[in-house]
């Protein structure tokens, strides 16, 4: 498996991952805006993005989806509850920041995911983890001790709640499931904004990561059955 992290992309800086074989069969995780650059980049390694993985419906996260998709073949591959998005520009918040209109995909290229899925693509298996909250349908994908997580949770910080779709208590309880996710894989965490990071590290010093596991059941406690 190689890897190549497409830094600061759009003006939300957003990240961008491309991942792919011994036979240059690739897939890209998000797709933010800057089609042409991306795929000049996998141009230049000869790499074939076949799918293109997003971790959830924002626009940020989407804008250049459906270009590649219509320049290389590529499926989108996305959550059931975050599908919609691609096609309503005030639920991908589009509309919310005053951006110009998102290109649509074809909705024939588009295939959902659910928790527990397994996305391949040649040598490469992508399982996917739902860790709603930040949207409905936030997802992360993990590949051997790679942990693409989008905005569930950054270095020293999580993603924002504050948006239409986004539920604090619900990210929460996401980040109290990875705090305990494999604990015997140290996953490096390679989010949609920012440095990468650890596990580990982030076990010890991500004070959001620390309350949301510290407090689940205390967040639980009034709950019936």
């Amino acid at each position: 498996m190689f890897t190549q992290t497409l830094s600061s992309l759009g003006v939300f800086g957003t990240n961008a991952y491309l991942i792919w074989d011994d036979q240059r069969r690739g897939v890209l995780i998000d797709a933010p805006d800057n089609a042409g650059y991306i795929l000049k980049k996998a141009a230049e390694k000869d790499i074939s993005i076949n799918k293109i993985l997003l971790t959830h419906g924002h626009c940020d996260h989407i804008a250049a989806a459906a270009e590649i998709s219509a320049n290389t073949g590529a499926d989108i591959y996305i959550h059931s509850a975050d599908r919609d998005k691609l096609w309503d520009d005030n639920a991908n918040l589009t509309d919310y920041f005053g951006l110009p209109p998102t290109v649509h995909p074809d909705p024939d290229k588009v295939k959902t995911v659910e928790d527990g899925d397994v996305v391949a693509e040649g040598d490469l298996e992508f399982e996917v983890l739902c860790t709603p909250g930040h949207t409905s349908g936030s997802v992360c994908y993990i590949i051997e001790d790679r942990m693409y997580c989008g905005d569930t949770i950054f270095k020293d910080s999580m993603g924002r709640t504050d948006m239409p779709d986004g539920d604090e208590d619900t990210l929460f309880d996401s980040l109290a499931m990875l705090y305990e996710f494999d604990i015997r894989t140290d996953y490096i965490m390679l989010p949609g904004h920012g440095p990468s990071t650890r596990i580990s590290d982030e076990r010890m010093s991500n004070r959001y990561l620390l309350y949301a596991y510290k407090t689940a059941d205390e967040r639980h406690s009034g709950e019936t059955t």
